[in-house]
């Protein structure tokens, strides 16, 4: 029996750095993915708005970044700016082979949301492999729907208007903790985020606008309102005034994945 082996092999020398650590002056692209709870309003019906709290690299995510104003001391933000719009104008012919009840008929639909959230972060650990933080954000949302309907009428030469004008307002705050830890000397971190959050949302009714002929009137109503799910008459959820508030607060309500890409 014999055996062999290369006398000039030699096994390679690895070592991994850990140096990936930001300071004062960094900047860092953020991604997360939030496992049990992707947005504010999901599952609310029509009560609530849903809007998303974090970037997933989806339509309608937060785009979220972070700058180290300190060694220790980061601020973060993101934003959201958001518009769909559709209109049509226009006048009806009427012919004796295609005769049309109507003479002119427009239609104007526009949806717009525009979203801050400002953060700050204060990091404990020095070290280049593992990071603990803890953060602080604040959310701030505007948004308003609108719908207007117009018939004019060949005959009678009356206008049927109905505009429909739903403004809400969306205020949240959060407290988490989290920790990173740095993928050897690249500059990237990956870590897990939880902690505490509370929205309120202000608004959401809809002011209606009706001309009818000669005759005008305005109501308010609310998305899934329970006097109509209760009393069955749609007539009764047709409002003078009301007033419309929704809260939501718990603790582990956004534990996320985070993903910072750092550069300067």
């Amino acid at each position: 029996m014999a055996s062999a082996q290369l006398s000039t092999r030699e096994n390679q020398d690895t070592r991994y750095k850990f140096g990936g650590r930001p300071v004062s002056g960094d900047m860092a692209l953020v991604f997360g993915l939030t496992v049990n709870n992707a947005a504010f309003g999901d599952e609310s019906d029509t009560t609530t708005r849903s809007i998303s709290t974090w970037n997933r690299l989806s339509r309608g995510n937060l785009l979220t970044f972070k700058k180290f104003i300190d060694n220790d001391l980061a601020i973060r933000a993101g934003f959201r700016l958001a518009r769909d719009s559709r209109s049509v104008k226009g006048e009806v012919d009427s012919t004796e082979f295609i005769q049309a009840d109507l003479a002119e008929f427009e239609y104007k639909k526009s949806t717009r949301e525009y979203m801050l959230v400002p953060g700050i972060e204060k990091h404990f650990s020095s070290s280049n492999i593992f990071d603990v933080y803890a953060g602080a954000d604040l959310y701030l949302g505007f948004g308003r729907d609108r719908q207007v309907e117009s018939y004019t009428f060949r005959d009678t030469d009356n206008n049927d208007i109905h505009k429909m004008t739903t403004p809400y307002t969306i205020v949240g705050l959060g407290g988490v903790v989290g920790f990173n830890v740095f993928v050897l000397d690249l500059p990237v971190a990956l870590g897990v985020e939880y902690g505490w959050s509370a929205f309120w949302q202000l608004g959401n009714k809809t002011k209606h606008e009706v001309e009818s002929g000669s005759d005008s009137w305005e109501y308010y109503t609310v998305g899934n309102d329970p006097n109509t799910a209760a009393q069955g008459n749609p007539a009764n959820g047709q409002y003078s005034s009301v007033k419309q508030k929704y809260m939501s607060m718990d603790t582990n309500d956004q534990v996320r994945v985070v993903l910072n890409i750092y550069f300067n």
